[in-house]
């Protein structure tokens, strides 16, 4: 009789262990990858790695929808920027000045070789010297802006370090305006996209590095970006080139709605370069979906009419699996059940989150079926 009830305690207690008991769990544990890499996938993330053949002293790829800088070199070491110095200029305009005043050209206006093609005693509008700051990379068109915000280039320097202190900008510092060689004149790639993302609020500032030409104030302007009208999807930003500096540029690549922002430094060969990286971001980065509905774990809690079936409901979102070294895709239920509530088709009982590592980068809402 003993040895019977030693049994069926046995048995008891394996049952309990294997259905559960007591409340229902609040937060399901996080669960494994939920996508698998094929032979192909794999082969083109451990390419991707291999960045041995881009020249640029330093470069960041940044994926903006989910603000991720997906590969990067030397991103925080302060370079020479040439004239990608002269977005720090243009936000100081954007935030400061009205762009419909009348700026009157002066003599020390026209200084080093790229040029806007300004003549001294000229009158033009604050965003006619935008047109030409950006699109042509215009140095007079440069002067002529921190003479008018700052009331003379010293002083609008001095704005440009502020600002970039505001900013959190440790690895830059600006002597001039335009980006034009001098001893202490520096920013890093980090640094440099933060001001990108900056300007990118202002519609004016994407048309305008996005445009390949145009006549402005009487001044045929030709953007230095080459790329504009060599590459697929790049929708802007900006080059620059000095001795100290090389070959630089920040570039927008949009494609299938998904934007992208490259910063390269020190190249050789600016735009092979971006395009290397391009080619890397694309082969490290697959875009998943799912519905969730693959995931078996706590898929079920038990109501008032017996078993409910827990599902995500509507369209899964579009999100980035980066290769190996990157954060992976996880699914994550977490349960909002009421102890002794009543269950319904349809009714709300959580949140199936997307994670990308320890982050959640979208939701969808858990109902039962």
């Amino acid at each position: 009789m003993a040895l019977r009830w030693a049994l069926w305690g046995g048995l008891l207690w394996v049952s309990l262990i294997l259905c559960g008991f007591g409340p229902p769990k609040l937060i399901d544990r996080e669960l494994a990858p939920t996508q698998r890499l094929t032979v192909g996938e794999l082969r083109a993330w451990a390419s991707a790695g291999d960045l041995g053949d881009v020249t640029a002293t330093a470069f960041i790829v940044y994926d903006m929808a989910h603000d991720r800088a997906v590969l990067t070199r030397a991103a925080a070491t302060p370079l020479a920027p040439a004239s990608l110095t002269k977005l720090m200029t243009a936000l100081l305009v954007f935030e400061r000045a009205d762009l419909d005043a009348t700026v009157t050209i002066e003599a020390r206006d026209l200084v080093g070789d790229a040029s806007m093609g300004l003549a001294a005693g000229e009158e033009v509008t604050v965003t006619d010297l935008l047109w030409g700051l950006l699109v042509p990379s215009g140095n007079d068109a440069a002067m002529a802006l921190a003479r008018h915000v700052g009331g003379s280039a010293g002083a609008f320097v001095e704005l440009m370090n502020a600002r970039a202190a505001e900013l959190g900008l440790s690895h830059s510092h600006f002597v001039n305006p335009h980006g034009l060689d001098a001893l202490g004149h520096v920013s890093s790639a980090a640094d440099l996209l933060v001001i990108t993302q900056k300007l990118w609020s202002y519609p004016l500032f994407r048309a305008m590095v996005g445009t390949a030409s145009i006549t402005q104030a009487g001044h045929v302007l030709v953007n230095t970006n080459e790329w504009l009208t060599t590459f697929a999807g790049v929708t802007g930003v900006k080059t620059g080139t000095t001795d100290a500096a090389g070959e630089c540029l920040i570039a927008s690549v949009e494609r299938d709605g998904r934007t992208v922002l490259l910063v390269v430094m020190g190249s050789e060969d600016r735009y092979q370069d971006a395009e290397r990286l391009y080619a890397a971001y694309e082969a490290a980065t697959s875009w998943r979906g799912g519905g969730g509905r693959e995931l078996s774990i706590l898929n079920r809690v038990y109501g008032n009419a017996g078993v409910w079936y827990v599902q995500p409901v509507g369209p899964a979102p579009d999100l980035p699996v980066y290769g190996p070294g990157g954060p992976e895709l996880h699914g994550f239920r977490r349960l909002e059940l009421i102890a002794g509530g009543e269950l319904e088709q349809g009714a709300r009982v959580g949140l199936f989150e997307w994670r990308m590592g320890d982050e959640v980068v979208a939701t969808q809402p858990l109902v039962v079926r």
